[in-house]
């Protein structure tokens, strides 16, 4: 109970260490941990979403690809001690590398994620975060159509009505000065 942060109650905290003393917690600790080291690739963006990371990089430039994402969230920071290495993920960013090189001298254009990475999973969209799938991206996209298109003819109805408007100032302009 030394340990007790100030903010939580005394009573939900005896609570909370029972729960972490039970059979049950520990063996779903235990299972956590062995799927936790089955990962090839983990990712070092820590509680960061990948939405944001995504929309924090397309700011800096209009689109991102699979590979940038891919090497954003698997760089780890230079001062920090890991438990596991991550030999896999940097020999895989330097496969990317290698690839698009290739293509860029060839003048081919070729997802260099998906050569390495290979194919995406049935209903499966990596590095877009939790429950993102093709079809919801791909209404995101019919979305963001409309919403440009209706845009579009707001401003070409005010460019007429500016027109419109520019034409009777000017006949009411000629008529004063008569």
């Amino acid at each position: 109970m030394a340990k007790k942060p100030g903010y939580i109650l005394e009573c939900q905290y005896r609570e909370l260490l029972k729960y972490w003393k039970s059979e049950k917690f520990k063996k779903m600790s235990e299972t956590n941990t062995k799927n936790r080291k089955k990962l090839m690739n983990p990712h070092t963006a820590g509680k960061k979403s990948f939405v944001l990371i995504r929309s924090k990089l397309e700011k800096e430039k209009e689109s991102v690809s699979a590979k940038e994402l891919f090497v954003v969230t698997r760089t780890r920071t230079p001062d920090r001690l890991y438990k596991a290495s991550n030999e896999n993920t940097t020999s895989k960013i330097v496969e990317m590398e290698e690839i698009e090189k290739q293509m860029s001298t060839n003048g081919q254009s070729v997802d260099a994620f998906s050569a390495v990475m290979g194919p995406e999973h049935p209903g499966r969209l990596r590095l877009y975060g939790v429950g993102a799938t093709k079809t919801t991206l791909k209404k995101k996209v019919d979305n963001s159509e409309q919403t440009l298109n209706a845009t579009n003819d707001v401003v070409q109805q005010m460019q007429q009505m500016m027109q419109k408007m520019e034409k009777q100032m000017e006949e009411q302009r000629r008529t004063m000065r008569q």
